[in-house]
C-alpha cells in the first residue's frame, strides 16, 4: 500500500509540474503590469493604416501574427532566403501596424539594388515628421556633407571611403539620411536606439571617445550597474531630451570634431567659432538635464572645469602648430611638401589641422598630427563625458608629451642644417 501511495504521489507531482511548465489551458487574467507598448515615436499608424491595439505584443515568441497583408511578394523569398532579416521585421512596431516593405523600400527590384536596400529619411517623414525634420537640420543630417569632401576621405581608396569612412558619415544626406544607422534596419526600435551602444558604433576611438569616456565615469558605471537610465545619464539623457532628434542642443565649445572656440579667442586649428551668447544659452540649457540628479552648482563647476581644460589643450595645440610652420619656414620640414604627392585638396600647401592627412609628410607633421586629432579630442571629450583617466592620462599626458617630442625633433633639424 505504501508503495502505490507513494507512485500516487509521483504522479501527482509530475501532473503539477507539467501544468506548471505548459501553463493554464484557458486564458486567465495576466499576473503583474501589461505589456508596455511599442516605444513612443518608433512608429506610427500612417494614412491608411492601423496602428495595434495598446498592449500588443510587438511581435516575437508568442506575439500576434504578423498582418496577412505583409505576407505578400517580398516575405515569399526573403523569409527562405534571409530569415534574420523576417524574423526583426516580423518583431517591429512598423510591421504589427501594417506598413509593408514597398512602403520603405519601393517595389522596383532594380531601383532598390542600385540604392543597396537603402531608405532615405524623407521616406520615414510622412508618419515622422518631427523627428526627421530634427534630425536632417542636426549635426548628424550634416555627417555626410562634412566628409564627401574631406582630403582624408579624397586619399583613400573607394572600399575604404566607403567603409572606414561613409560607414558613419553617410548618417546625413539633405533628405536622404538615414534613420537605419541608430534605429536598425528593420527592427526600427526607438529603444535599441536610446542605447549608448547604438551611439559607440561611430562616437568612438582616438579622435572621439565619447562612448569609451562615459563607460569610465561614475555615470556609466552606475548605468552598468543598474541599466536604469533614471538613475545614471545615458547619452540621450544628455544629447537627445524628451526624445529631441537634434543632438547638437546643449553643447558650447566641446563640440564635435576638434569642439570650437568662443569669438575673439585664438583658433589653434581649424574649428568652429561660437558667439558667447550663443554658449551661454546653450549651457544653461545642458545645465537643466543636470539637475535632477545634481545642484546647479556642482554641474556647472564640473563644466566650467572641461572649458578651462578645453582651451588648456587649444593652448598647447597652437604652440604645436606654429613650431611646425616655423620648421616650415625654415625649410627643415623633409619632405617639403612641394615635393610630396599633391594634397587632393590644398595642392602643395602645409596643411595642420582640419583636412590634415596622415601619409605623406614630415616626422614633425606627423608628430603634430597625433597630438592635434587624437591627444587634444581625447583631453577635452573626456573632461566633458567626466572621466578622469581619458581627461588625463589618454589625453593630456599625451599631449604634453607630443609637443615636448616635437621640441626634440626640432632641435635635431636645427642642429643638422
Amino acid at each position: 500500500m505504501r508503495a502505490i501511495a507513494a507512485l500516487l504521489l509521483l504522479l501527482g507531482l509530475g501532473a503539477v509540474a507539467l501544468a506548471l511548465r505548459e501553463g493554464p489551458s484557458q486564458p486567465g487574467p495576466a499576473a503583474g503590469p501589461p505589456p508596455a507598448a511599442p516605444p513612443s515615436g518608433a512608429s506610427g499608424a500612417g494614412p491608411g493604416r492601423t496602428a495595434p491595439p495598446p498592449g500588443a505584443p510587438p511581435g516575437g515568441a508568442g506575439a500576434a501574427a504578423v498582418p496577412r497583408n505583409l505576407e505578400g511578394e517580398c516575405a515569399t523569398c526573403h523569409r527562405d532566403r534571409q530569415p534574420g532579416l523576417l524574423a526583426q521585421w516580423d518583431a517591429s512596431a512598423h510591421a504589427q501596424a501594417g506598413v509593408r516593405c514597398e512602403d520603405c523600400h519601393g517595389s522596383d527590384h532594380e531601383a532598390i539594388f542600385a540604392e543597396r536596400g537603402r531608405v532615405p529619411a524623407s521616406r520615414c517623414a510622412p508618419c515622422h515628421e518631427r523627428q526627421t525634420q530634427e534630425f536632417l537640420a542636426s549635426a548628424h543630417g550634416r555627417a555626410r556633407e562634412g566628409a564627401v569632401g574631406n582630403a582624408r576621405l579624397l586619399a583613400q581608396v573607394p572600399a575604404m571611403q566607403r567603409r572606414g569612412c561613409m560607414g558613419c558619415h553617410d548618417m546625413g544626406r539633405g533628405d536622404e539620411g538615414r534613420c537605419n544607422g541608430c534605429h536598425g534596419a528593420h527592427r526600427h526600435s526607438a529603444a535599441d536606439a536610446r542605447r549608448p551602444e547604438a551611439c559607440g558604433v561611430c562616437h568612438m576611438g582616438p579622435d572621439h571617445p565619447h562612448i569609451e569616456a562615459w563607460e569610465s565615469s561614475l555615470h556609466g558605471l552606475v548605468y552598468r550597474a543598474t541599466g536604469d537610465e533614471r538613475q545614471a545619464p545615458t547619452c540621450a539623457t544628455c544629447h537627445m531630451p524628451r526624445g529631441t532628434h537634434d543632438v547638437s542642443g546643449g553643447i558650447t565649445i566641446g563640440r564635435s570634431g576638434s569642439g570650437a572656440v568662443l569669438e575673439g579667442e585664438a583658433m589653434p586649428i581649424p574649428m568652429k567659432r561660437i558667439r558667447a551668447e550663443t554658449a551661454a544659452a546653450e549651457r544653461e540649457a545642458m545645465l537643466g538635464r543636470c539637475l535632477p540628479c545634481h545642484t546647479p552648482r556642482q554641474a556647472r563647476a564640473a563644466l566650467e572645469d572641461a572649458d578651462e581644460i578645453k582651451r588648456e589643450a587649444d593652448r598647447l595645440v597652437l604652440e604645436a602648430r606654429r613650431l611646425v610652420e616655423a620648421l616650415h619656414a625654415e625649410g627643415l620640414l623633409d619632405p617639403p611638401p612641394e615635393e610630396r604627392p599633391a594634397h587632393p585638396t590644398a595642392g602643395h600647401a602645409l596643411v595642420l589641422g582640419g583636412p590634415m592627412l596622415y601619409e605623406n609628410q614630415s616626422e614633425a607633421e606627423r608628430i603634430f598630427f597625433d597630438l592635434a586629432k587624437f591627444a587634444h579630442a581625447i583631453t577635452f571629450k573626456g573632461a566633458y563625458h567626466q572621466s578622469p583617466d581619458y581627461t588625463h592620462w589618454l589625453g593630456l599626458a599625451r599631449l604634453k608629451a607630443g609637443l615636448e617630442e616635437l621640441k626634440a625633433e626640432a632641435r635635431r633639424l636645427r642642429a643638422g642644417r
